[in-house]
């Protein structure tokens, strides 16, 4: 018997991400899920989130491989986050991030490019990814986690030239932005701190962002 993704996780993440950027709570990601077979009828393959625009509507659905579920299915990433649960907790993350982060900008009546869709997507994995690993590790961050992310990472198999080039520059660019986090507010009594400059981030276009982390030394 194959293994569920389980929904109270994906929503706790949702849930997560929406605390983080001071975000309403949108609609439920576990109500647009597809099976993977399913999704085989649309654009891409393996983990994604897709997206149809039919004049002013649009359309999301997020679509993960069983790989997901097994990678998660014998220790809840809340409980212990580990190196036998990371790369599938990840892309949990990303994908509901893409999820959240298309809703936001939807509402906004602003586009998004997929870099800055991707990027988000990789700050995202950081900062949840660590705030659990502190939570289990009394406080402690790990000093290895940003390049095991961001570094240390294989592309899927298939994957198109420009699909993975666009990985290579939202990893890229993460690792300089997380670091800049890492450096700033990743220690005790600086949260505050970190909520203010990750949610105006959040707010920023795609060129902002860019130049943000341009700037960053």
């Amino acid at each position: 018997m194959s293994a569920e993704l389980p929904g109270d996780l994906l929503l706790d993440v949702q849930r997560r991400i929406e605390s983080r950027y001071a975000l309403e709570p949108g609609e439920p990601v576990t109500e647009f899920l597809i099976p993977e077979a399913e999704a085989r009828a649309y654009p891409g393959r393996g983990s994604r989130t897709l997206v149809r625009e039919d004049g002013d509507s649009v359309s999301l659905a997020v679509v993960f491989e069983p790989t997901v579920a097994q990678g998660l299915a014998e220790t809840d990433p809340r409980v212990r986050l580990h190196s036998g649960n990371l790369n599938a907790f990840c892309t949990l993350i990303e994908e509901v991030s893409h999820f959240v982060y298309l809703l936001f900008c939807a509402r906004a009546l602003r586009s998004v490019t997929e870099l800055e869709l991707e990027l988000q997507g990789e700050v995202d994995k950081y900062l949840t990814a660590a705030s659990l690993l502190s939570l289990q590790n009394e406080g402690a961050l790990s000093p290895g986690l940003r390049a095991m992310l961001f570094r240390r990472y294989h592309l899927q198999e298939g994957v198109s030239a420009e699909r993975a080039e666009r990985y290579r520059a939202a990893s890229d660019l993460a690792f300089r932005y997380c670091g800049f986090l890492e450096r700033s507010f990743l220690r005790p009594g600086r949260v505050a701190g970190l909520l203010c400059e990750a949610r105006r981030f959040y707010r920023l276009g795609p060129r902002e962002k860019l130049e943000k982390i341009a700037q960053i030394p």
